[in-house]
């Protein structure tokens, strides 16, 4: 496919290399003392005319993505490259390919090496990356990129007609002569099924769907490459959003252009999305063509966010995977995989660790079970140390060996359950030099990143690593060694 980006002579759109957005947490006012991690280390490609559809729970990092793409927000790390001819990115992605390598297997003779690469993508990004660029080179990409928000009201300024919200971009940057932005104007307003008369109206006079077309207008005004859809249809009543959609679809197909559809509907994802990316936790967990992830999907958040797209048919029972527990704080994610602690798949390298055990420790020692039964004396405290990967079981009384091998018999038994997989992640169990407590050590985890496992499919998850353990994994026709 081509557009008037020039897109026939295979540049690609967009590149999004290892993009980061970390927010400080202070709770002084003046000393940082932790992070938020809203975006964290996504990557991914989009052509001319291809829209990818962005998925994942709330407060996943869907919006703060969006956002950063179009350079609203300041990125912590990585790069936003737009309009790459196709060697030049192939170029950086070998090198950045290398220079991890060269970081892994850091040596003394590898110094040099990282030093030439880093200065070729310094110039690289220099010319394309978005987050590198300055504010006056920065302006003349502004026009390629145009956002619609989610909510149609708030967008639009209260205090102007629809002619000057159509006019600014316009105004701000283009060559356009008034008369030129005039006729423009008129020709957006009729394009969106609208009238001449509805120029000369203030965005309160309008409904939701109206204010909608109104915003999609004004980003289609300057002749974008790529519009950023944030949750366009989120806030309008069903009917609505069958006419934004259609809208949106005749219009890149008649302008060529490229979407980023941010939703958390699926349905909709399905309907305007070539391929679909799946975030949770501020990560991109799968990537793939949109029928390849709704009908073979293969990352277990995945399946259970599929899981929950209802059937119109009442006759039709359907299985929905429920998700224990809570989505974990991203200022102090899991261990290894962020989702390991939902899921129904996790293996012992998954990530487990100290406090994950705590919970299930206390249930197996509650003093009232273990004081009937009179194995182990009552359980004082029980103290963590992520730093050390250790758990600290402290008891009220001193330990001798036979109450000691009683204590490892009753983990061996917990693990040995359907979900004892935390007590399989355990490394070492000891009995301190003191006596009076046993010290559980962890496993150390893997951190799953997201590898291509079949063509064009990208997942992050460890079951398709190399080596993973295959008790417990679903069917799937594709290999847990695939790489």
């Amino acid at each position: 496919m081509t557009d008037a980006a020039g897109m026939n002579n295979g540049n690609v759109l967009l590149y999004v290399s290892h993009l980061k957005k970390y927010f400080d947490i202070s709770r002084t006012g003046f000393r940082v003392t932790g992070h938020v991690r809203a975006v964290d280390d996504v990557s991914f490609t989009l052509s001319g005319n291809e829209t990818l559809g962005v998925v994942g729970e709330t407060g996943c990092g869907k919006t703060t993505l969006g956002r950063l793409i179009l350079r609203l927000l300041e990125s912590t790390d990585g790069d936003v490259y737009f309009n790459l001819p196709r060697e030049t990115l192939e170029r950086i992605k070998q090198l950045e390919i290398e220079l991890a390598q060269l970081e892994e297997n850091h040596d003394e003779t590898s110094k040099s090496r990282m030093k030439e690469i880093g200065k070729e993508l310094d110039n690289l990004r220099a010319e394309y990356s978005l987050t590198k660029m300055r504010p006056s080179k920065l302006k003349k990409f502004r026009k390629d990129m145009q956002p619609v928000f989610q909510d149609p009201f708030s967008s639009l300024d209260p205090r102007q007609i629809i002619r000057d919200v159509l006019a600014e971009p316009m105004r701000l940057l283009t060559d356009m002569k008034p008369e030129q932005i005039r006729d423009r104007s008129l020709n957006l307003i009729e394009e969106v099924g609208l009238s001449e008369d509805h120029l000369y109206r203030f965005p309160h006079e309008f409904s939701g769907g109206q204010r909608q077309r109104i915003g999609i207008a004004r980003a289609i005004s300057i002749e974008p490459k790529l519009l950023v859809l944030d949750e366009p249809t989120s806030a309008l009543d069903v009917s609505v959003q069958a006419q934004i959609l259609n809208l949106l679809k005749d219009l890149q197909e008649r302008k060529n252009l490229a979407f980023i559809f941010i939703s958390h509907h699926l349905n909709v994802i399905r309907l305007m999305s070539d391929k679909v990316a799946v975030m949770y936790l501020g990560k991109l967990v799968e990537l793939t063509d949109t029928e390849m992830l709704f009908n073979n999907m293969l990352h277990p958040y995945t399946e259970a966010l599929l899981s929950a797209i209802p059937l119109p048919d009442p006759k039709v029972n359907k299985s929905r995977i429920l998700l224990e527990g809570e989505v974990p704080n991203p200022a102090n994610p899991p261990k290894g995989c962020y989702f390991h602690p939902r899921c129904k798949y996790a293996m012992t390298n998954c990530g487990w660790s100290p406090r994950d055990i705590v919970a299930p420790l206390q249930e197996l020692l509650e003093p009232l079970r273990i004081g009937e039964s009179n194995i182990l004396p009552v359980t004082k405290e029980i103290l963590t140390d992520e730093t050390k990967n250790t758990v600290e079981v402290v008891f009220e009384s001193a330990i001798n060996q036979t109450k000691f091998e009683a204590f490892k018999n009753m983990l061996n038994e917990a693990s040995s359950k359907a979900n004892g997989v935390r007590f399989r992640a355990i490394n070492g169990i000891s009995l301190s030099s003191a006596g009076s407590s046993i010290v559980i050590t962890m496993k150390n985890s893997d951190t799953p990143t997201l590898k291509e496992v079949r063509p064009g499919h990208f997942v992050s998850c460890l079951m398709y690593e190399r080596g993973a353990e295959t008790t417990g994994i679903r069917g799937s026709n594709v290999s847990p060694a695939a790489s």
